[in-house]
């Protein structure tokens, strides 16, 4: 109970204290036109801020108090989870590390993909577990195949997941292929997929070929290996790291050859892929952590027992130190360690409360270059703002004869003025508006263009923003 109780006062003060960020305020557009799917994944995200912000309200932390909660309930699985599986130890040990970790606690205050996904899945090996044995029933199989057919609505490693799974089943558990309850499930479980397919054959295939371009192609920056496991240390810390690699090598029995196979099928794909996210690494360090909690010595009689919970030890306070200093360092100032991501939080939530006063003023359509902010000035300005992003234009662009044109300062003020003035007939700016906070500064520039001159869709094409990015660069 102290581990939960920890897990929900590093989730839940402070929650509201920071305004949205990009991606909280994109996933609460889509909670704002209800769909089978959307442009970047199914809509288990979408539906979690509609259920968040219909009974907590439209303020940040309506949209954030029930995937706060999900981070909690992902703390109390992973216990569950781990005891069932594998021993006493590994679950209050990997609940611990997940309790206390910075990526969960990020993941927590900041609604992601990341902990509906988790806790599905946790959700689900716990059902998994439940239909193997031998005296379980058809109503094992039920809950296994429901949950399964949530988990491949919220995010699309599911479908990796679900790989992982029929491994294992084919590895250790083919005596379920011969049960009524599998089939059941798998029945149960495919028709979580109908949503996702559906929406996809309805937009040529939009969201498959969009993760499949982004799971292959590298972003603007080239990173190299070195710079992508460095990436990854600084966001998931360090001694968070060090305690899912001592899960590896445990496949002595079938759950820890499950949870080994569900942690690589999982961590693999995302660490030898191009797009450079640790945060996706997260969900499959989670088995590992509970595997790394089978290698607790059961005593401490000998000088080697004894120096393995020294090491443990360490690396836990460790974790607690970075994800303390990761929370304290998202609202105030701290001199403990913290995730790498702390900055470009602080920077992506800044001065939007104030931003969306000033650009409620405007009188022409918005549209904004980074596809990240748009979301914001909706949220914000309380009006629409347009983006060249895949999903916005499913939503519908109006007519951008006159547009009031804003971005951040990644891009060059120069090379984007100079496009504008090829594409309208009238451009004036670019305005710099300048907001400072505690630990951060949003610089926006504004410019206001009239008469467009291009065709609307080959202004869209052009000035995408990942499409100037590599043309400023």
């Amino acid at each position: 109970m102290s581990i939960v109780a920890t897990a929900s006062a590093l989730r839940l003060i402070g929650l509201g204290a920071l305004s949205l960020i990009g991606d909280e305020s994109y996933y609460w557009l889509w909670s704002r036109h209800p769909d089978w799917s959307y442009y970047d994944h199914p809509a288990g995200v979408a539906m979690l801020i509609r259920a968040s912000t219909r009974l907590g309200g439209p303020t940040p932390w309506g949209v954030r108090w029930l995937n706060a909660l999900l981070g909690v309930a992902c703390v109390f699985l992973t216990w569950l989870v781990g005891e069932r599986l594998l021993s006493r130890r590994a679950g209050l040990f990997s609940a611990a590390a997940v309790a206390l970790g910075a990526p969960y606690l990020v993941t927590s205050r900041f609604v992601y993909t990341n902990a509906l996904t988790l806790f599905l899945m946790l959700l689900n090996l716990l059902t998994f577990w439940r239909m193997a044995r031998e005296d379980a029933g058809l109503a094992d199989g039920l809950a296994f195949g429901i949950t399964l057919a949530l988990l491949f609505n919220a995010k699309y490693s599911a479908y990796v997941y679900a790989i992982a799974l029929t491994a294992a089943l084919l590895l250790d558990h083919r005596h379920l292929l011969r049960t009524p309850r599998l089939w059941v499930a798998a029945a149960l479980g495919a028709s979580g997929l109908l949503p996702v397919v559906a929406w996809n054959a309805a937009h040529d295939w939009a969201s498959f070929r969009w993760q499949l371009s982004h799971l292959t192609q590298a972003g603007v920056h080239h990173v190299s290996r070195v710079g992508s496991v460095h990436h990854a240390l600084a966001y998931v810390t360090p001694p968070l790291i060090l305690l899912g690699a001592a899960g590896l090598w445990r496949v002595r029995n079938p759950a820890e050859r499950l949870m080994t196979l569900v942690a690589l099928f999982l961590v693999i794909p995302v660490a030898a892929s191009p797009i450079n996210s640790p945060r996706n690494l997260t969900t499959g360090l989670v088995p590992l952590l509970m595997l790394a909690g089978t290698r607790l010595p059961p005593d401490l009689e000998t000088r080697r027992h004894q120096a393995a919970a020294a090491a443990f030890a360490v690396l836990v306070l460790g974790t607690a130190i970075f994800g303390t200093g990761t929370v304290v360092s998202l609202t105030g100032t701290s001199p403990l360690p913290r995730s790498s991501i702390v900055p470009a939080i602080r920077r992506d939530a800044a001065g939007w409360t104030a931003l969306g006063a000033l650009l409620e003023e405007e009188s022409e359509p918005i549209f904004a270059l980074d596809y990240s902010i748009a979301g914001q000035i909706r949220f914000y300005a309380g009006r629409p703002a347009y983006t060249s992003w895949g999903q916005y234009r499913m939503w519908g662009i109006p007519p951008l004869q006159d547009v009031t044109v804003v971005a951040l300062d990644y891009l060059d003020v120069g090379y984007v003025t100079d496009r504008l003035h090829h594409a309208f007939q009238e451009v004036e700016g670019p305005e710099r508006l300048t907001i400072t906070e505690p630990g951060a500064t949003k610089v926006l520039h504004v410019w206001r263009a009239r008469g467009l001159q291009w065709d609307q869709q080959d202004f869209l094409r052009r000035f995408d923003f990942l499409t100037m990015l590599r043309e400023a660069s």
